[in-house]
């Protein structure tokens, strides 16, 4: 399960990473770092071995936490951020809220923490000191703040559903609003258990430990597929277009070079194209106009590019109509 959660969140870092551009909004780059590296300490080896090294005395099950909480957090604020209109704009109180929220979380999840008697290193922390009341209250602590800023995110993605308008993006905030009901329902799960666990009520937890494996894999399963799509998307379909701008492009050069010879105001400068993302994209919009000034200017121009020459300018002027010019 261990492995599942930090595949799943490690995965989604490295699509974040290689889809970002500049200036883009880092909430979802900051949630999916510091989730993964909650995840990844949370693998029994990873566990035992960090916690030897801060002190042996189960700190690193509260990093791990901590950085859970903080991951959450900006992943909560992402999604809010994504799901709404920009015309919403992005200041609003929630974002203070869940930082106060955040701060409190962290800070009573820290001072819980020190109450528990656990001195043993733990793979099993709540099942091995769960009937401790420090230890249900630091459990619920938690939990009650991840349900809290997922439940907001969820009803953001219902609010504003019909805001979407491309199937991809459909899909992927479905998926994020299920995953954010996923999340909900487990911190529900986790708050039973924890009182069944202080209560001592030992035999009931079986159940109910099934349960919460069945839904931390979906939560992370949806929240991750949905999060992913998105960025995933827009880098095959960048790519793609690159590819065929590039043979497009490769296919009108003979027919510029026929349009503008012996027009010496003519010229394809492609230093004055800046090297950016989009650059094959604006050298095949030059070339197209030169093409068309040529045809305007010179009377000779389409004799020499011929009918096939005129088919080529005309594939190349469609291409450049269907391409999305996206916001860098």
């Amino acid at each position: 399960m261990e492995f599942i959660a930090a595949g799943l969140m490690v995965s989604l870092t490295m699509i974040v990473i290689a889809s970002r551009g500049q200036g883009k909004d880092t909430s979802i780059l900051w949630a999916s770092v510091l989730i993964s590296v909650s995840m990844v300490l949370n693998i029994n080896a990873v566990y035992l071995l960090t916690d030897v090294w801060v002190g042996g005395k189960n700190y690193a099950d509260l990093g791990a936490n901590l950085l859970l909480l903080a991951g959450v957090c900006f992943l909560a604020r992402a999604i809010r951020r994504a799901a709404r209109p920009a015309s919403y704009g992005r200041k609003s109180s929630y974002d203070v809220l869940a930082k106060a929220g955040l701060a409190g979380a962290a800070t009573s999840a820290t001072l819980l923490f020190l109450l528990i008697d656990a001195p043993v290193t733990s793979t099993s922390f709540m099942r091995d000191y769960g009937g401790q009341w420090a230890a249900g209250l630091y459990s619920a602590t938690q939990y009650l703040y991840i349900g809290a800023v997922m439940a907001s995110a969820g009803w953001t993605c219902v609010r504003f559903r019909k805001a979407w308008a491309t199937r991809i993006y459909t899909v992927a905030f479905a998926l994020i609003g299920l995953g954010c009901l996923s999340a909900v329902l487990l911190v529900v799960d986790v708050l039973v258990l924890d009182a069944l666990n202080v209560l001592g009520m030992v035999g009931a937890l079986t159940a109910l430990s099934g349960i919460y494996t069945v839904m931390n894999s979906a939560t992370f399963v949806l929240l991750c597929t949905g999060m992913a799509l998105p960025p995933a998307s827009r880098k095959v379909t960048a790519i793609y277009e690159t590819a065929r701008t590039s043979s497009v492009l490769a296919g009108l050069q003979p027919v510029w070079r026929q349009a503008v010879a012996g027009n010496t105001g003519l010229t394809l400068d492609l230093g004055v194209v800046q090297k950016r993302p989009d650059r094959r994209r604006r050298e095949l919009h030059r070339m197209i106009v030169e093409i068309q000034d040529s045809l305007a200017r010179d009377p000779e121009a389409r004799e020499r590019i011929g009918t096939k020459g005129l088919g080529k300018l005309a594939i190349a002027s469609g291409h450049l109509e269907r391409l999305s010019w996206r916001p860098r």
